[in-house]
């Protein structure tokens, strides 16, 4: 039976997971004022659990604090392989410092975090079928022809985590910054339009949500 404790820790988790996916589709950032604030409701929410409730010992407290290191240390290394953004990581962390005590162990880190990698994997292969059964399979064949040395990985790799977009786009710009980094151009001669070869760049957040519902579903089973 769940704690009151608990469905509202659970209940914050998601609902700060989906304003930060809605932040992240939006803006493509998460502000740090937003993950301040979900930081305070769950120092608060801890503060309750321990303090003023006193459901939480000493020694389940150490743990959770462990716990908590180990889970900032996995972010970090995911960080530095620039799998994650620095929000991210953040909110990763965040995460598993509102998760209720109760059900903070080894196996469910180490789950929610296979979950995220499949998920991950699975986001970026289904962006690979995309870029080779679409209209953007003419750009890369075309970008493979005129550079006929890129090795078969490496054009696995360019299909799996980058795509071709309009260059046209960016004179529409509202004030907007582009970060272009690229040196291939390609002239797309079904739209009649330029387009330029970037880094694809699926919302990690929405990985993250799903990890966690499913992580919770799996919590309700077992």
């Amino acid at each position: 039976m769940f704690s009151i404790i608990t469905v509202i820790a659970f209940s914050l988790i998601s609902m700060f997971l989906l304003i930060s996916l809605y932040l992240d589709i939006k803006f493509r950032k998460i502000p740090n004022v937003y993950l301040k604030k979900f930081l305070a409701l769950s120092v608060i929410l801890n503060v309750i659990e321990f303090v003023v409730l006193k459901k939480i010992e000493v020694s389940v407290l150490i743990f959770k604090i462990i716990f908590l290191i180990l889970i900032f240390l996995i972010s970090f290394l995911l960080y530095v392989l620039k799998i994650i953004g620095g929000s991210d990581g953040k909110l990763i962390i965040l995460i598993f410092l509102t998760h209720p005590v109760k059900f903070l162990n080894f196996s469910v880190i180490i789950s929610f975090f296979l979950l995220f990698s499949l998920l991950y994997l699975l986001g970026f292969f289904f962006n690979s079928l995309t870029n080779t059964f679409t209209k953007n399979s003419f750009a890369f064949n075309f970008l493979f022809a005129i550079n006929p040395k890129i090795s078969i990985l490496k054009r696995f790799y360019f299909k799996m985590f980058y795509n071709f977009k309009s260059s046209t786009k960016i004179r529409d710009f509202q004030n907007k910054k582009y970060l272009i980094i690229s040196s291939s151009i390609i002239y797309n001669f079904t739209n009649r339009k330029f387009q330029i070869l970037i880094q694809y760049r699926i919302p990690l957040v929405l990985f993250l949500l799903l990890s966690y519902l499913i992580l919770f579903l799996l919590i309700i089973v077992i």
